[in-house]
């Protein structure tokens, strides 16, 4: 899967130094190469930026289906 294909999307990141976030993928930025630059906000409303090189574990996260009041 190409990085970009992960924009928009909500994910669990797990990094190489034992971070773990869960929100949206807002950027992937391949300007730098070869760093690619990753831009989140969390589940807390927060913008995360990393190195795609950081991360070890990237996952969708499937709504649960249930109804939100």
């Amino acid at each position: 899967m190409d990085w970009k294909d992960w924009v928009e999307k909500k994910v669990f990141i797990r990094t190489r130094y034992g971070k773990f976030y869960t929100g949206i993928i807002k950027d992937v930025d391949c300007n730098s190469l070869p760093i690619i630059w990753i831009t989140m906000i969390d589940k807390f409303g927060e913008l995360i930026q990393f190195s795609a090189s950081e991360i070890i574990e990237i996952k969708e996260e499937k709504e649960d289906g249930r109804n939100k009041c």
